[in-house]
């Protein structure tokens, strides 16, 4: 039997971080990333190895400030570096939110393991919930949530959940639709104009953002859409 709980396998998703970084920032260089001895000292010092997804966004973004929620942004999430990371009541808690104390873990022992579910919990002590299917969909839709809340020039949306084909006749998925498969959130991506954008299916709103305040007027003509600033 599969421990696979989605059928779809671990994703790889370091190329996709590199794309949304060079499209969002610039360009992607190692500097951006943590080394194979950072890493290895964290599982060393934990005891237990770190789920694939979670190695590939160390190595693309875990010395990027903005990835990692570090920057002087309004970041929705914090992500802890490699040296951070804690197991707390037989959980490896990677992430949170800015805005409170909720804490956002992977279970070592998760069936799901290579790319685990994600489980959350509102503090420190509280009961654990499932967040997200998958560690790989979580971690690539905070990255491009990320990207967005970084970008100086935003604009959002309201689309229904049904509509979700408009934006991909516009847009592309970071990575593809699969690998986003699970979580509450779909990232798009437009390398051209240098745009990201960030879907929540519990708000089914769309929040896009540029390098280039002219991409945004481009895409509300090419689009249709009824694009606010944010």
């Amino acid at each position: 039997m599969s421990d696979d709980p989605t059928g779809l396998g671990p994703a790889m998703i370091k190329e996709s971080l590199q794309e949304l970084m060079s499209t969002a920032f610039g360009a992607w260089t190692p500097k951006d990333g943590c080394t194979d001895a950072e890493v290895t000292t964290a599982v060393d010092r934990l005891g237990i190895s770190l789920p694939d997804a979670l190695h590939d966004y160390y190595a693309a973004a875990g010395r990027h400030p903005q990835l990692m929620g570090m920057s002087s942004q309004q970041h929705t999430f914090w992500v802890s570096g490699p040296e951070d990371l804690n197991v707390e009541d037989g959980h490896l808690v990677f992430s949170g939110y800015h805005r409170g104390t909720a804490q956002l873990s992977v279970r070592p022992d998760d069936f799901g393991w290579p790319d685990p579910r994600v489980r959350g919990r509102r503090e420190p002590g509280g009961t654990w919930y499932s967040e997200s299917r998958r560690l790989s969909s979580f971690l690539i839709n905070v990255a491009g949530m990320q990207a967005v809340e970084s970008l100086p020039h935003q604009a959002t949306c309201r689309i229904r959940e049904r509509q979700l084909g408009i934006i991909e006749s516009v847009l592309g998925y970071l990575g593809s639709r699969d690998m986003q498969k699970g979580g509450h959130w779909l990232s798009f991506i437009d390398p051209s104009m240098r745009i990201v954008a960030s879907y929540s299916y519990l708000t089914e709103t769309l929040r896009v953002a540029a390098v280039d305040p002219t991409a945004l007027e481009t895409l509300h003509e090419r689009s249709g859409w009824p694009l606010e600033p944010a």
